[in-house]
């Protein structure tokens, strides 16, 4: 059995040993490892030996939890590289082998003279996979198209930030980076996998010549600190180029930027890469085929409606038909696309209204917001246009009532409306560090044949591939609502949540709850990340 070590991030702690002993780890003085907590319970967790599989981390009912990886636990095999934490308290376990240690948490490379922020942001470039150097050139370019020689200067402690950051950003898949002030340094964020991960602490002087370098690129001028800033650049790297949205927001602690990385990279290219069942891919295609209709994707910000959208484009024949877009804002560029952006002064009822005297065949709103975008969006797909858009609802069956909430009249929902597809993301599991778990006989009842006959699934552990989280990607889950005759008439009618049900479950459908669980008895993802996703409401 192989025998680990804690080592805590608190100097008055000293290193704890595991060798075939139980470490109890608590408030109480009779605890193995007493730690002064106000959010630890008397007797709060305890690391004990579990045979050759190493040793487990068991919570005894603590009030607050312990958490591995940044996930609250009950009871959980550790292994070298976890991260233990109770409250502001933190453990890295380290594996101890015969007669030398090595430490699973990697270390840095760089020379001793660099700082740490330096050697932390080289840390996570050099751990992601693929394997690369952090010293990769990247060239910024300004709004006006110009390349800058901002990051040429690597001994400029702003540009070498801002050139290790977005270094790290790219590999990492990140969406977002957001550097938020915290009186006494710059803190470092970025959103992977929809969820927001603490990257690396700047020292202030340097968060400030980084949000320099960046303002520079996005040619802003300075009208005071108290002021919202907003502005576009772009950087190309070795093999690609990336744009990218800044937004400056003044905060008690000091300008905040986040900023957008518009990487067309990490965004699937095609329908097939969604990854659909067969035969939602199959009626999607029959109605990008169409020459009249209406498709609606609907759920939260940021569950990948538009992506959807954009890969139903991509179906069409664009040499043979017109196809239009209204957007706010165009954030991804489609060849063979017009592509029109919504201003300040119109709306996407007015555009819409406008461009259907531009002779389209296929038109995306980005987002039916009101009565008058959508009352013209039908219209359009009953008088001889496709129509694709999004709206904010829970659900497939929601979407209805949410047009009829807008003040939408029955018979052109049924008339005009041909398919809702309801999504979220989910994140997939890390196959380098995914561990798997025993189905409890509560799961397997509430998974029913979903489950698909498994006896166990798998959960996120964590490691430097996936900056600790357990996650690699995210990947879509899906439900479909397919009008037929008899689901119009129920909306002609009197539409009711159970009416609309009886006549869905008798072809195929899929819940949103469903799909996420057939992930899970694939290994694709968490039973606790799906049944999460797909409980919004």
């Amino acid at each position: 059995m192989p025998n680990f070590r804690l080592l805590p991030n608190n100097r008055k702690l000293t290193p704890v040993a595991l060798a075939d002993r139980s470490v109890a780890i608590g408030r109480h003085p009779e605890n193995d490892v007493v730690i002064n907590e106000d959010l630890a319970s008397r007797f709060h967790c305890v690391i004990e030996p579990a045979g050759e599989a190493g040793y487990r981390l068991k919570d005894l009912g603590s009030r607050n939890g312990t958490k591995l990886n940044g996930q609250k636990v009950t009871e959980v095999l550790i292994s070298g590289g976890d991260i233990i934490a109770i409250g502001q308290h933190q453990w890295h376990v380290e594996v101890v082998e015969t007669k030398q240690e090595r430490r699973l948490v990697a270390r840095s490379k760089t020379k001793e003279a660099d700082p740490v922020w330096v050697v932390d942001l080289r840390e996570v470039i050099e751990n992601l996979p693929p394997k690369s150097s952090a010293d990769e050139a990247i060239v910024l370019i300004d709004a006006d198209g110009r390349p800058s020689d901002a990051l040429g200067n690597d001994d400029a402690e702003g540009a070498r930030a801002v050139r290790l950051m977005l270094l790290a950003a790219s590999k990492a898949r990140a969406t977002d980076i957001h550097m938020e002030p915290k009186g006494d340094a710059v803190m470092v964020r970025m959103r992977v996998d929809g969820q927001m991960i603490t990257v690396v602490e700047l020292p202030n002087s340097v968060g400030e010549l980084a949000m320099g370098v960046i303002r520079i690129a996005c040619q802003m001028k300075m009208q005071g600190r108290d002021a919202t800033y907003d502005g576009h650049c772009s950087a190309r790297y070795q093999d690609r180029r990336v744009d990218f949205r800044a937004s400056f927001t003044p905060t008690v602690q000091g300008q905040k930027l986040v900023l957008r990385l518009l990487d067309s990279r990490t965004a699937p290219q095609s329908l097939t890469d969604l990854q659909f069942p067969s035969y939602m891919h199959q009626r999607i295609r029959k109605l990008c085929d169409q020459d009249a209709g209406m498709l609606l994707c609907c759920g939260p910000t940021g569950s990948g409606k538009t992506t959807t959208l954009y890969n139903c484009l991509r179906e069409i024949d664009r040499e043979r038909r017109n196809v239009l877009t209204i957007e706010d804002p165009v954030e991804y560029h489609i060849e063979g696309v017009t592509q029109i952006p919504v201003g300040v002064n119109s709306s996407f009822g007015q555009l819409l209204r406008s461009v259907l005297r531009q002779d389209p065949d296929v038109i995306l709103v980005g987002e039916v917001r009101d009565e008058e975008t959508a009352r013209t969006a039908m219209q359009a797909a009953m008088t001889g246009h496709v129509v694709f858009s999004t709206v904010h609802a829970k659900d497939s069956i929601g979407a209805v009532f949410r047009l009829l909430d807008l003040g939408i009249e029955a018979y052109l929902i049924a008339n005009s409306m041909d398919v809702i597809i309801a999504q979220r993301l989910v994140r997939v599991l890390c196959e380098h560090c995914r561990r798997p778990v025993r189905v409890t006989p509560g799961v397997a009842t509430r998974m029913g044949r979903f489950l698909e006959g498994k006896d166990h699934t798998f959960a996120a552990t964590g490691c430097p591939r996936c900056l600790r989280t357990g996650f690699h990607g995210r990947r879509g889950i899906f439900e479909m609502l397919d009008f037929n005759d008899e689901l119009r008439d129920i909306v002609l009618k009197n539409p009711t949540i159970q009416a609309m049900k009886k006549v869905i479950e008798q072809g195929v459908f899929t819940t949103l709850q469903q799909s996420g669980w057939q992930l899970v008895a694939r290994g694709v993802t968490t039973l606790e990340e799906s049944e999460k996703v797909a409980s919004w409401s």
